[in-house]
């Protein structure tokens, strides 16, 4: 008789959050007269929305059959992200939104924020101005930015909100991020507790659930992981690397073929996690500032690419993996940047293999996908069989 798996039952609650936009959570929210704020990037820290009693929701584009109605106000040169959320914002699938907050990530990001102005009953637009980069010298200016969307969100809501409310915040936001990265470590054990789709999927679930309806959820799963019994048998050990990547099916393809993702450096995922906030700091926005402007910088930030290119060297490294996934999104040209940066960097090093794909949003992946990744863990494995042949 096969041993019962209560994490089994966890991971899928994860895996139906991952498959919509929004959820019965959110509807729940919303009955209580709670407002809800949608937002597109995670330099948008979560802790100013929650300081004013809104909940933050990354937008997404999952349940989007197709992006024609985002089509007709948007370029076919946008990547598919934003016109698949623009889609389902022009169909009224985020009428439940009370506002939503932009920034200038890129000029893609930016045309979703014109669309959504023009063309939708959202009440409250925000900008966030985000410099090109993570300098002492211009956090002051991100600071400044930081506190007039605070203030105009406040205003907007009609809510007083300070700073015991911020750290607040900081202190419901740590809760999450203590959770995400325990269960992070728990996939990059030699034999990993969960696959890399499951923990995409859970990544995505801390950005779709109340702040602390998704801790008791974690904290549930977290003693049903560790008691469960490793995976084995695997051909390679990943790290998955690229910007708007939300679906666990996409990264359900590339595990199929024998690989197991320990690692990722996604916008939904580890990488746009910030360091642990200091809820008791003089002045709490701006230790919510320094944390989300310092962290590992965005691909947007083309001049910082060293940054990223030495934190992904130390992710391998943490995760013991064999190589790096690299699936790029279509017309994205800050990431587009780093795969021309990548390139050169990975011939001077020869680190670790890497190989690289070009995706759509929303589409899982194609057979021609499937085997170039069969064949990237077939180069995996020769290069593994010649290193312990020399070592013999």
């Amino acid at each position: 008789m096969a041993k019962k798996d209560p994490a089994a039952a966890l991971l899928q609650q994860a895996r139906r959050l991952a498959r919509r936009h929004t959820n019965d959570r959110v509807d729940a929210w919303k009955e209580q007269g709670k407002p809800v704020i949608g937002y597109f990037c995670p330099y948008v820290p979560s802790e100013i929305i929650l300081a004013t009693g809104a909940l933050p929701l990354r937008f997404r584009g999952s349940g989007s059959d197709d992006s024609s109605l985002g089509d007709a106000y948007m370029s076919s040169r946008l990547c598919t992200y934003v016109r698949h959320v623009v889609s389902l914002a022009l169909d009224d699938q985020f009428d439940f939104l009370d506002g939503q907050i932009s920034l200038n990530t890129c000029d893609h990001v930016r045309r979703a924020t014109d669309t959504l102005q023009a063309k939708t009953s959202i009440g409250f637009h925000g900008f966030l101005s985000v410099p090109r980069s993570p300098r002492e010298d211009l956090f002051p200016y991100f600071l400044n930015e930081l506190k007039k969307l605070f203030v105009g969100l406040s205003q907007y809501l009609g809510v007083e909100a300070g700073n015991d409310e911020l750290r607040q915040a900081i202190r419901t936001m740590n809760d999450v991020r203590r959770r995400l990265v325990h269960i992070d470590s728990l996939r990059m054990k030699d034999r990993p507790k969960l696959s890399g789709a499951d923990a995409l999927a859970i990544h995505v679930a801390a950005r779709s659930l109340p702040p602390e309806e998704f801790v008791q959820y974690a904290d549930e799963l977290i003693k049903a992981l560790e008691a469960r019994e490793g995976l084995a048998a695997l051909r390679g050990r990943l790290v998955v690397i690229g910007p708007e990547l939300d679906s666990p099916a996409y990264l359900d393809a590339i595990e199929s073929q024998g690989a197991i993702i320990v690692a990722d450096r996604l916008c939904f995922g580890s990488r746009a996690l910030p360091h642990h906030i200091d809820a008791d700091a003089p002045d709490p926005l701006e230790a919510i500032a320094r944390a989300t402007f310092f962290r590992t910088p965005c691909a947007r930030m083309i001049g910082d690419f060293p940054t990223r290119w030495d934190a992904l060297v130390q992710t391998v490294s943490d995760a013991r993996a064999d190589g790096v996934v690299f699936p790029r999104l279509m017309f994205c040209d800050p990431w587009g940047a780093d795969v021309y940066n990548m390139g050169h960097r990975i011939k001077k090093d020869a680190l670790f293999p890497v190989l690289f794909l070009t995706r759509e949003y929303g589409i899982v992946a194609s057979g021609q996908v499937k085997t170039r990744v069969q064949a990237f863990l077939e180069r995996i494995e020769i290069a593994k069989a010649r290193a312990k042949k020399g070592e013999s």
